[in-house]
């Protein structure tokens, strides 16, 4: 079988998983419980299912109190849900972000229809909210017909911004690794948010 990973169990559900796969939280020493997404501030760990239900319950059964050992600073629903979706964002920014500098993205309307039309195809399109309905629509053809992801992000200026530009209404991932990562955390994100 091999060397696993460490598992951890969620607060709420009780379900036995991957720790990459909860969310860990910590207790600061003012007894502020922080979102430790990427698993890096010391201290004893407290971990959740990145579902909203599990967090609410998390929430409404005063749980980290007994995770920690101690009497917590009370946390809302809104403020953890917030906390986590800040995190989330800042994890999808960063690995656009990478795709990039390490020339594994496409930016622009154009650029990404020309994009399908070789051989290292876009596998996810990434449309600006507030992008032009014509373009979306040409773009998201193409993609369709190439068995591409889309999904919709952020708007022009927030995409323009993380890609070094004034703004920007598409953005294509060719790399199936970052893809994947990707992927991942918008299914997260959209959990968190209760649209799924």
């Amino acid at each position: 079988m091999g060397r696993g990973k460490a598992q951890r169990t969620c607060l709420a559900c009780r379900q036995v998983m991957d720790q990459t796969e909860l969310v860990r939280f910590v207790c600061a020493p003012d007894d502020q419980v922080l979102v430790d997404y990427r698993h890096r501030l010391p201290g004893r760990g407290a971990y959740a299912c990145p579902e909203r239900n599990c967090l609410e319950q998390v929430v409404q059964k005063r749980l980290f109190n007994r995770a920690f050992r101690k009497e917590c600073h009370p946390v809302s629903m809104e403020n953890l849900a917030d906390a986590l979706r800040k995190a989330l964002l800042t994890r999808m920014t960063s690995l656009l972000g990478m795709a990039r500098k390490a020339g594994l993205s496409v930016f622009g309307s154009s650029a990404v229809l020309a994009a399908f039309d070789r051989t290292n195809a876009p596998l996810l399109v990434v449309f600006a909210a507030d992008i032009s309905a014509g373009v979306a629509a040409k773009v998201d053809r193409k993609a369709g017909h190439h068995g591409a992801e889309r999904l919709t992000l952020f708007d022009k200026e927030e995409l323009g911004r993380i890609l070094g530009r004034s703004e920007c209404s598409v953005f294509a991932l060719t790399d199936e690794a970052l893809v994947e990562a990707f992927l991942l955390e918008w299914k997260r994100y959209c959990r968190i948010l209760g649209e799924n």
